[in-house]
């Protein structure tokens, strides 16, 4: 992985933040951990995987130039 940073509006690392790995083109999101047991029972999250909260505004950081989101 190449991780670079994409934005994020909270400044000295904190949540939320988006990442993207250059090689794969995937994007990371860092955000919240979802914990409330009542939420998380209306998800089937496998092991292995969890669950993060993001703001919608984090999702103003994606790219728009093209149809495959790489900028």
């Amino acid at each position: 992985m190449q991780i670079v940073f994409v934005g994020g509006s909270t400044g000295q690392g904190g949540s939320p933040r988006l990442y993207r790995d250059e090689l794969s083109g995937d994007f990371i999101v860092q955000g919240y951990l979802v914990t409330d047991p009542s939420d998380l029972a209306q998800m089937k999250i496998p092991d292995g995987e969890s669950v993060v909260r993001v703001p919608r505004s984090l999702f103003d950081y994606l790219p728009k130039d093209d149809a495959d989101g790489v900028a």
